[in-house]
């Protein structure tokens, strides 16, 4: 706990803003997807839970590294594609 709490310590005081701004964000996010659930973890609720959890970890990790910004928006692309990409058969 010291350890993390003396990297905050460190850390440039917008990117600690960012951090909590996105976890923030995703905690607001997973609230409003466990209101809107029915009884139960279908399909969807699974997928809509895991693609929430992924992008608020991946904006984290772009926050963290600015110089690595390409990975997490690659992540981004792969989740945006997924739901695009997601259709029934005709």
């Amino acid at each position: 706990m010291e350890d993390f709490l003396n990297s905050l310590a460190t850390m440039d005081i917008n990117r600690g803003i960012a951090i909590l701004a996105v976890v923030g964000f995703g905690v607001f996010a997973m609230i409003k997807v466990f209101g809107h659930m029915k009884d139960g973890f279908g399909v969807f609720n699974v997928r809509i839970t895991g693609i929430v959890i992924v992008a608020t970890l991946a904006s984290i990790l772009a926050v963290m590294n600015p110089s690595g910004e390409s990975a997490a928006i690659g992540i981004l692309g792969a989740i945006a594609g997924y739901l695009f990409g997601y259709g029934t058969k005709d």
